[in-house]
């Protein structure tokens, strides 16, 4: 592909697969309050662009968060299958801003939604509070709260209970690498990696309680970013039928200014993630 000159601008949307799409977003709009905004099959083109055939008439469901009217969520049908996808490289977490995850944390009790770590200030900022759930089609987001008096790399705190997915979480063998990639190919901001506890890996991979993997950043301008994430030798390339989409949350849209190329386009990172790159919004 062809390098862009001035990078990704932000992000755009979350593809997620799941076996009953329909399901899966009115438990969000259920539970998360985000209504439906739009809903059909996957055309030709869009199955041909993806590299996925197989998802040609395969139905959607496309959400709107109330915190971004131009950042949407999007599931995708598609057979289940079994793992969680963390275990493997891709695209492991999609990281929702909201503004109390205690409360929220009882209010998901009895729902499609199932707090896998109780809410917690993190280590490395005891400002930010943050919980890990798995949703209604087995994908994992992270829910967390920001403070409102100081702003945390630019990011802008809820204004919504629910308000609006603000980071994805990248899994990879290699952070440099990655990194890299988001660096060179997609001329976009990169913020070294340093050794971070992360709870949901060590508890996913059976690590030690206080160790640490290598953590970077992939800053967009404003609101967004892409959290990176080196992985322990037990992680493995996520299986994907042929055909198919990623397992998981599929893809990640991101508006990107500079591609010499035509747009949208479907690209490749180093970890093997998948990414839709559109014209800025």
């Amino acid at each position: 592909m062809e390098a862009v000159t001035s990078g990704l601008q932000r992000i755009v949307g979350f593809t997620i697969t799941a076996p009953d799409p329909q399901a899966a977003a009115e438990a969000y709009t259920r539970v998360f309050g985000w209504p439906v905004e739009a809903s059909g099959t996957v055309s030709h083109d869009e199955a041909f662009l993806w590299g996925a055939p197989a998802a040609e008439g395969r139905r959607w469901v496309r959400l709107q968060p109330p915190g971004e009217p131009a950042t949407w969520v999007r599931f995708v049908e598609q057979p289940a299958q079994p793992g969680l996808p963390m275990l493997s490289y891709g695209w492991n977490a999609m990281e929702v801003l909201v503004r109390d995850p205690y409360g929220l944390a009882r209010d998901l009790e009895g729902t499609p939604f199932r707090v896998l770590i109780p809410p917690r200030p993190l280590p490395f900022d005891p400002a930010l509070h943050a919980m890990q759930v798995i949703g209604p089609a087995g994908e994992l987001l992270y829910c967390t709260s920001l403070p409102r008096e100081r702003e945390v790399f630019d990011l802008r705190a809820a204004t919504h209970r629910v308000d609006r997915p603000f980071i994805a979480i990248l899994g990879g063998p290699d952070a440099e690498a990655m990194l890299a990639f988001y660096a060179r190919t997609l001329g976009t901001r990169t913020i070294a990696p340093s050794p971070v506890l992360v709870k949901v890996v060590n508890d996913a991979f059976g690590l030690a309680p206080d160790a640490r993997i290598p953590l970077g950043i992939v800053k967009l301008p404003r609101d967004w970013l892409i959290e990176v994430d080196g992985y322990p030798p037990q992680a493995v390339p996520r299986p994907r039928r042929p055909g198919d989409l990623p397992p998981g949350i599929a893809m990640l849209t991101v508006a990107v200014a500079g591609y010499a190329g035509p747009l949208p386009a479907r690209v490749e990172g180093a970890a093997g993630e998948w990414l839709e790159l559109v014209a800025p919004i």
